[in-house]
């Protein structure tokens, strides 16, 4: 028996594979390296069999290897366009942590990540932990899946417009500053009176090793007021994400 692929299909299932794998590469949680490597590539491989009939409309006509070379490299730019617009959301969040490490003096002990393989802080590795539970708890994995269909549905295979995209990740950009800025200010101006109190303190007891009784003291307002923002984390990641898909829909015209 003669197994035959139609050519249309199978180019068809490339394109949406390149993308998807593009995609899954950067996009979070699905970019963690605590997920095996298998997993992740039969992920994109599902996913790619999900939409690759909406890559195969482009081969009903004759497409040369230069014009297939071109769409191919679209397919993976917006790929990872797609997947820096929820990686941008978990970088905001960790900033607000690593923001209150460098405050504390956190920052100065930040050892190796095992997940990342790069240099980490405790709370901001905290804060991205917590991203992405608070991510799964809400149903937000989903989300960003269906976020990623549409935008298939939107443009499968037109030419990737890289000015509107990138203006929708400046904006988003941006937003986000001010987003890592008020998840850690409550810590941050507690941190930021505990300094001026110390200084205070340096002051009229010149004979107490401030150095010293400021760091246990500022660790100890950290770390209890770390609570209200672990209350506040759910909304925090629900609001971000769903700018991030909005964001994503608009610049893919979805």
């Amino acid at each position: 028996m003669d197994l035959s692929i139609p050519a249309a299909q199978l180019m068809g299932f490339t394109l949406a594979l390149v993308r998807t794998t593009a995609w899954v590469t950067i996009c979070p949680p699905f970019n963690s390296p605590a997920i095996p490597r298998r997993v992740r590539v039969g992920f994109a491989g599902a996913v790619s069999l999900l939409v690759a009939a909406r890559f195969t409309a482009v081969f009903e006509v004759d497409v040369g290897l230069g014009e297939f070379v071109v769409i191919l490299l679209g397919q993976m730019i917006a790929g990872l366009a797609l997947g820096f617009f929820v990686f941008i959301l978990f970088a905001a969040i960790q900033s607000a942590g690593e923001l209150i490490d460098l405050q504390v003096g956190f920052a100065l002990g930040a050892v190796l990540d095992p997940l990342t393989g790069t240099a980490a802080a405790p709370i901001g590795r905290l804060h991205q932990l917590l991203a992405v539970t608070v991510l799964f708890a809400i149903d937000g994995h989903t989300l960003v899946v269906r976020g990623y269909l549409r935008s298939v549905e939107a443009m499968p295979v037109a030419s990737v417009d890289l000015g509107r995209i990138a203006d929708e990740l400046l904006g988003l950009f941006s937003a986000f500053f001010i987003a890592a800025i008020e998840i850690g200010l409550p810590v941050l101006a507690a941190l930021f009176l505990a300094e001026i109190a110390l200084g205070l303190l340096g002051k009229a007891a010149p004979q107490m090793n401030i150095l010293i009784l400021g760091f246990a003291a500022k660790s100890f307002i950290a770390v209890g007021l770390l609570a209200m923002m672990v209350v506040a984390m759910p909304d925090s990641v629900d609001s971000l994400l769903m700018r991030s898909l909005r964001a994503a829909g608009r610049a893919f015209g979805g």
